[in-house]
């Protein structure tokens, strides 16, 4: 299924996203691993690191996609999350490669908690007070690893992808899972994390169409912004 992300497709893309930050590579590579495609991660990678000139770009560009796989992982699954990082890894020179975390792995639990809760906050806006409360009537364990593990130690980590470039891989993600009630809060999130209007519905269709292109099906319709 490698051919579906075609030079055609990945222009159309790219065309679609505002700025030229590379967010928009991010966004495609997670919704073709969210859609089952990892296959087509690669000739994501190839078709941007082409164009650059510095090594500097060339490790961005390696990181802001492991990074954004890694993220996504916590709405599509792990396993998907893995075959496309696996996938992205044959393609990588060994020199944009990281060879340990970037993450700070002796961060104290508390101190996870306390980032989780910031960024959980300032992406749920004045609605963090009734999601919140959701997650742990529904089940107690699933709210403290979400704000813990979730939102402090995988999103919460923002040297390579922004807090809105996160949000953005938590929509790519969702919408290629068919769950409009998290598409609807993450869209949400975005502009709350710093994304304008524009970059929003980018995302968005991107998505979309790149799930449409790997041959989802949805159920439901997908909530605009």
């Amino acid at each position: 299924m490698a051919t579906i992300a075609t030079r055609e497709l990945l222009s159309r893309l790219e065309s679609l996203y505002p700025s030229a930050d590379g967010s928009w590579a991010m966004v495609a590579a997670i919704a073709f691993s969210a859609s089952n495609a990892p296959e087509a991660v690669p000739e994501v990678y190839k078709f941007v690191a082409q164009n650059l000139k510095t090594d500097e770009e060339q490790m961005a560009l390696a990181r802001k996609l492991r990074d954004g796989l890694f993220k996504s992982g916590m709405i599509c699954g792990f396993p998907k999350a893995i075959n496309a990082l696996a996938q992205l890894h044959t393609v990588v020179p060994e020199r944009f490669r990281d060879a340990e975390p970037l993450r700070e792995i002796t961060t104290t639990t508390s101190d996870i908690n306390k980032r989780g809760q910031d960024y959980f906050n300032q992406t749920y806006g004045e609605t963090a007070s009734t999601v919140q409360p959701f997650l742990k009537e529904i089940n107690p364990d699933l709210e403290f690893f979400s704000t813990t593990f979730a939102y402090g130690w995988t999103y919460g980590f923002f040297k390579v992808t922004s807090p809105a470039e996160t949000s953005f891989s938590m929509v790519a993600a969702l919408i290629a899972n068919d769950t409009p009630r998290q598409v609807d809060w993450h869209l949400r999130g975005a502009m709350r994390n710093g994304a304008s209007l524009e970059e929003i519905k980018a995302v968005r269709q991107i998505a979309i169409e790149v799930s449409r292109a790997s041959g989802v099906q949805w159920k439901n319709e997908i909530p605009d912004i």
